[in-house]
């Protein structure tokens, strides 16, 4: 990542990273791929909110089902719900899981030691107790309370704390009902994928490193160091030695602030006039998390109405590939309707399509209404 590469790379308009991103989010087009493939591409999906994978899905597949991806996560489990990037829940696939753990959660490990090990306990002990007691789905108080029984207390205040330390030495993951598009609980059980996931194991740090960079600039790319460090959460100095090993293999541009950005050779980079169509974001979407500079999704003057302060990012919608408002369902006995909430003035060339695809949206995630429909608000 030598100085003079920097200055000699081409400069990519924000337009032109925003179509960027659209093409590799599936967010130009549905397209026709299976699930776990989807997921891949993605990188990640986020999995706080229950709906949340489901929707972004059905706005970047054709002919989505939702069963499909309950079915994947459920039964065949090759679609993995667990607490990785920046600490937060994330849908992966299976064959990734373990990389994204090691890049994501070893970090956390280590913060997390320091705590427990200072009170006398053992992390090995933890993780070997962990994994054997949760063969099968267990209550993660139930861990917690095995693993107190038999080694004794746990050092520090908050229980969120000890659990974050038990799971990611353990790899636990969450098990159904979690993961369900109607699970809007938070005490879903956990198991430890070894029982979990057919195959695999912990890959070393640089190769989990690796994929995650990979998958990321797949799914994200062009971007940053930080962008990339933004979307793992974690230290830019962690990311870099292994970005450094991959810069000879990797396209490399600037942005318009001279920041440089690293690509995937055959990755897709549109022009800046192709065509974006309306298109509805969740809550939570990785697209408005996973980079450090979000100029090229949502202008800086809208922030506010979307990433508000107890941590909730709002639903969107986007106009011409912008974040260009918020979006809810409401709900009656009998109607869904999607109310639709632009930041400003709506564009009329945009008016119809909005309403057609929103109307489908409340066909989606309202299943038991009779009645469906979208309107736009002010």
């Amino acid at each position: 990542m030598s100085a003079r590469a920097a200055v000699d790379a081409p400069v990519l308009t924000l337009r032109e990273l925003n179509r960027a991103a659209l093409a590799r989010q599936m967010l130009l087009k549905r397209e026709a791929v299976p699930v776990v493939t989807a997921v891949e591409r993605l990188a990640a999906l986020q999995a706080q909110w229950a709906p949340s994978p489901y929707i972004a899905l059905w706005s970047r597949l054709k002919d989505f089902d939702r069963a499909s991806l309950w079915n994947a996560i459920e039964k065949k489990r090759t679609v993995i719900r667990a607490r990785l990037m920046r600490g937060t829940l994330h849908l992966v696939s299976a064959r990734d899981f373990y990389a994204y753990a090691v890049a994501t959660q070893d970090l956390q490990r280590g913060a997390w030691n320091r705590l427990q090990v200072g009170q006398g306990v053992d992390p090995q002990a933890v993780a070997k107790l962990a994994v054997a007691f949760a063969r099968e789905p267990r209550p993660k108080e139930d861990v917690v309370a095995h693993l107190t029984e038999q080694l004794g207390s746990f050092g520090g205040p908050y229980k969120w704390l000890i659990w974050r330390f038990v799971s990611a030495h353990a790899d636990l993951v969450s098990a159904p009902p979690g993961g369900h598009w109607a699970y809007g609980g938070t005490d879903a059980p956990y198991v430890a994928a070894r029982h979990w996931i057919a195959s695999g194991s912990r890959p070393s740090e640089e190769d989990a490193i690796r994929l995650l960079i990979t998958r990321y600039l797949g799914a994200f790319g062009p971007a940053s160091l930080a962008d990339i460090a933004q979307f793992a959460g974690q230290v830019p100095p962690r990311i870099r030695p292994v970005l450094e090993q991959l810069a000879p293999s990797l396209r490399r541009f600037k942005d318009e602030q001279g920041r440089a950005l690293f690509d995937l050779p055959r990755a897709p980079r549109p022009d800046a006039d192709t065509k974006a169509p309306v298109r509805f974001l969740p809550r939570y979407d990785e697209l408005l998390i996973g980079y450090k500079h979000r100029d090229r999704v949502i202008a800086a003057k809208h922030r506010a109405a979307v990433y508000a302060k107890n941590a909730l990012i709002e639903a969107v919608f986007l106009i011409d590939g912008m974040a260009a408002g918020t979006w809810a369902l409401v709900t009656t006995k009998t109607d869904a309707v999607l109310n639709i909430r632009p930041f400003g003035a709506f564009p009329r060339a945009f008016r119809a399509a909005a309403i057609e695809e929103g109307e489908a949206l409340a066909r989606f995630i309202g299943l038991d209404a009779k009645t469906h429909g979208a309107r736009i608000i002010g």
